[in-house]
């Protein structure tokens, strides 16, 4: 898919498009402009991702994941403000998990729902079945923002501090 301009709350245009190899320095400086919070609610942890990971999340294999990445301009070049990805579950090929994350600034501006309905759309397309991801349960904005796209959530067997959100595409 090519990349499309998305108009937020606020009148704010980003433009969401797949993710490249080429964009990791744009990952990397994205990651590192969380706030610890927001980095803490994506990786259920505090830890920070390591070059490995920020390499992978840029240079995915198109057979078992895909990405789109939500870009504004920045004087004469670009920020990424976004990302949502999706990737094959290894224990089940019916299933893909999938994040999303979105910097503080543009947090509660539709960001995060455009990023989530452009992999609804990408994975129905692909014929996923089951979208899925675990979050904290604290995560509120992740659990509304998933309800309201007709996902269902419910507390992770053993873990109460986690929920699964869910949503079937395909039977």
């Amino acid at each position: 898919m090519d990349a499309t301009q998305t108009e937020l709350r606020g009148g704010s245009l980003v433009a969401i498009r797949s993710i490249r190899r080429e964009d990791l320095e744009l990952e990397r400086r994205f990651v590192d402009s969380l706030s610890p919070r927001t980095g803490y609610l994506r990786l259920l942890s505090g830890r920070r991702p390591t070059a490995a990971e920020l390499e992978h999340w840029t240079g995915v294999d198109l057979a078992r994941e895909f990405a789109f990445v939500a870009l504004a301009v920045e004087g004469d070049g670009e920020r990424m403000v976004g990302v949502s990805r999706c990737a094959l579950d290894s224990e089940d090929p019916s299933r893909w998990d999938f994040a999303v994350v979105v910097a503080d600034a543009w947090q509660r501006r539709g960001l995060g729902a455009a990023l989530l309905r452009r992999l609804i759309t990408q994975a129905d397309q692909r014929g996923v079945v089951l979208l899925n991801s675990v979050t904290l349960a604290e995560n509120r904005g992740m659990l509304a923002l998933a309800l309201s796209l007709g996902f269902t959530a419910r507390r992770e067997f053993g873990d109460a501090t986690l929920l699964r959100i869910e949503r079937r595409l395909h039977d």
